[in-house]
């Protein structure tokens, strides 16, 4: 299990603030967030490369704040992999274990069972600079994993290789993950890449942590605006909240009424993810059903993107299906916003 309390930490003028953590032990977490958001400082702080100026860092029960980071029993993996070009495969996964003090036999011995896992036998006694990306990703991993960590820390470990081959990797990564149990933090700024791997993410902005949950979480009850907006929440809307008396509201905006189950009053903002909302011929007596007409259809492949004017834009994406509309440029449709979909932002 990983701890951190309060944690703060300085890089130039950019300064990571009161952060407060906890990854279970063999959880697979994201740290999600646009660049210069605090991520990489965190990790860096986490694995020793960077001094905590407050807070603590607790490792497996033990307060390793101001340990040494060859004493954290973290692995990381830079973004850039950093692999010594001086030094065979088998010399740059052993590097760990011969740091300390470790007789090359032995080690040659220690490192076969993460060898076998990341299936890179042959590599051995190649140069790191007659690797393929993915190749070296699985070597920097295999460094990482040798000293058997209690922590394992990903920096962006994909970011550098094409669409297809990054897919497959994320997939090697959640099974290693899977096979040793290993509680893991994985830096990434796409949301494809976090939904693929993750257990649960966290997502900083400007050195502070604005949520920590599950990724379902984060996409349909997002805390903030800001939230919701950095996971693509294209639909956030100004309302005016009156409560129902049944532990409901009703949500008035351009000159609708909408049913959210929540009690608010007063001013708020709120959304809907596009995915949620369903497209309906017009006349059609569903609870949340307003008129707009359709501006807007773009193919993306397995869904289609729709935009319609309701006196504000909302946007929809909508999967083939035999009980969708025929959908027509210019004419009005009902658009339903489920009550239990629409989320009231803090």
């Amino acid at each position: 299990m990983l701890q951190i309390q309060q944690l703060e930490a300085q890089a130039g003028n950019f300064r990571l603030r009161g952060i407060d953590l906890v990854a279970a032990e063999g959880t697979y977490g994201v740290l999600l967030g646009p660049p210069g958001s605090g991520k990489s400082v965190l990790v860096e702080t986490i694995c020793g490369l960077r001094q905590a100026t407050a807070g603590r860092i607790i490792i497996a029960g033990k307060d390793a704040t101001d340990d040494d980071p060859r004493d954290r029993l973290v692995g990381y993996v830079p973004q850039d992999y950093l692999l010594f070009p001086t030094k065979r495969v088998a010399d740059n996964i052993m590097f760990g274990l011969r740091s300390r003090h470790m007789e090359r036999d032995r080690a040659l011995l220690e490192i076969e069972w993460v060898v076998d896992l990341l299936r890179i036998g042959h590599l051995l006694d190649r140069w790191p600079r007659t690797l393929s990306g993915g190749e070296q990703q699985r070597v920097a991993l295999a460094r990482a994993l040798a000293i058997k960590p209690k922590i394992l820390l990903l920096d962006e470990p994909v970011s550098a290789l094409d669409e297809g081959l990054r897919e497959r990797v994320c997939r090697e990564l959640r099974r290693c993950q899977r096979e040793l149990g290993i509680t893991t933090i994985h830096i990434s700024h796409n949301l494809e890449e976090a939904l693929a791997v993750s257990d649960w993410a966290a997502v900083l902005d400007h050195g502070e942590l604005l949520q920590v949950g599950p990724m379902g979480e984060l996409l349909r009850r997002p805390r903030t605006e800001k939230v919701a907006r950095f996971l693509r929440a294209e639909n956030v809307f100004e309302a005016e909240a009156v409560p129902t008396g049944d532990g409901a509201s009703t949500l008035a905006f351009a000159e609708h009424g909408i049913r959210v189950a929540e009690t608010r009053q007063g001013q708020v903002r709120f959304m809907i993810r596009p995915e949620l909302v369903r497209i309906e011929e017009a006349g059609t007596a569903h609870e949340n059903a307003i008129r707009g007409r359709l501006t807007d259809a773009a193919d993306r492949g397995v869904y289609q993107r729709l935009e319609l004017d309701v006196g504000a834009t909302i946007v929809v994406f909508v999967m083939p299906s035999p009980d969708t509309p025929e959908l027509v440029v210019g004419r009005d449709y009902d658009v339903v916003l489920p009550a239990d979909a629409v989320h009231v932002l803090e």
